[in-house]
């Protein structure tokens, strides 16, 4: 498994020493399943604990949805430190596999891939990390 470049020494010990990490998952998949359940939740709709999970995996780390268009498109989040963007995450709906995306989702994944560093693709249940 790669390192993710937020979790460092600096943050793992905040999220892993502490014993709150698998707290802060069952927590994540608590608020994604309550959304999911009202049956009218879309892609957007589950960004708030996507932020809120990516928040808490260090203080120090700033989550940006919905960042400014780049030359491969806009990503959902973009994770900065000391506002520098170490990482980027596309969410998508709850219902798309991310491993067999066809069409446009299928195009903005390679472009994304292909242009972003470090970056996570998630439909909030399974999780793809790509880093570069």
């Amino acid at each position: 498994m790669k390192e993710l470049p937020f979790l460092t020494q600096r943050t793992l010990p905040t999220v892993v020493k502490k014993g709150i990490f698998m707290t802060l998952i069952s927590d994540f998949i608590s608020r994604v399943q309550s959304v999911q359940k009202t049956g009218i939740a879309r892609e957007h709709a589950y960004r708030p604990a996507l932020h809120d999970l990516l928040k808490a995996l260090g203080d120090d780390l700033e989550p940006v949805n919905d960042p400014a268009r780049s030359k491969v498109g806009a990503p959902d989040f973009i994770i900065l430190r000391d506002n520098i963007a170490i990482g980027h995450l596309e969410a998508k709906d709850i219902d798309i596999d991310i491993r067999t995306m066809k069409d446009a989702n299928k195009r903005q994944k390679d472009r994304y891939v292909k242009g972003l560093a470090n970056l996570i693709y998630t439909n909030c249940l399974d999780w793809d990390f790509y880093r570069n």
